[in-house]
């Protein structure tokens, strides 16, 4: 009389199976679910790679598109400081540099420019007398502003054009990447 019992195994993440398995060929089984789990996770690394590539190359595209209307005469670098200043202020230089990615001199060279232009302003933090806190002007508001109005037209045209199920699964993904781009473990 040969004893059977009952072991689960997972052919991928989402399915597992059960089957009923001899005792002389229970090592076996176990040995197939190892290569299996094995096989899933190469699948799986396989399959972030893919997506990482593929991210890469909409994030770059769609960014280009985005990025050739209504610059307003600004380089990245400074646009990206403007909007960090904007989401922060008042903001230390050092941490700008932080959230910018930049060194302090790096930094200082941007926000030199535009300060020229008017869009922000440095004052001395009361807290810190080596420190300084940037601030945005009411002109830099409003470059932001009309900014953000010609780009968001830009992109909002070509979201109308999705249908509501990609639509809804773009907006589902919105935290998702939110959360990549504030993700500095891998840095």
């Amino acid at each position: 009389m040969t004893i059977r019992r009952t072991t689960t195994i997972a052919r991928s993440v989402d399915e597992p199976v059960t089957a009923a398995v001899a005792p002389d060929t229970a090592v076996t089984a176990v040995a197939t679910a190892a290569d299996t789990a094995a096989d899933v996770a190469d699948t799986a690394g396989a399959d972030a790679a893919e997506a990482a590539a593929r991210l890469r190359l909409i994030v770059a595209r769609l960014g280009r598109t985005v990025r050739q209307h209504a610059a307003a005469g600004l380089s990245p670098s400074e646009l990206s400081a403007l909007a960090t200043v904007e989401e922060h202020e008042p903001i230390r230089m050092s941490d700008l540099a932080g959230y910018e990615s930049v060194g302090a001199p790096v930094m200082s060279r941007i926000v030199d420019s535009i300060e020229r232009r008017g869009l922000v302003t440095r004052a001395s933090d009361p807290t810190d007398g080596r420190a300084c806190l940037i601030e945005l002007t009411d002109a830099g508001r409003s470059t932001l502003g009309q900014l953000w109005s010609a780009r968001a037209a830009v992109l909002t045209q070509r979201i109308g054009r999705l249908s509501a199920a990609q639509s809804a699964t773009l907006s589902a993904a919105l935290p998702v990447l939110e959360a990549l781009v504030r993700d500095s473990s891998t840095d």
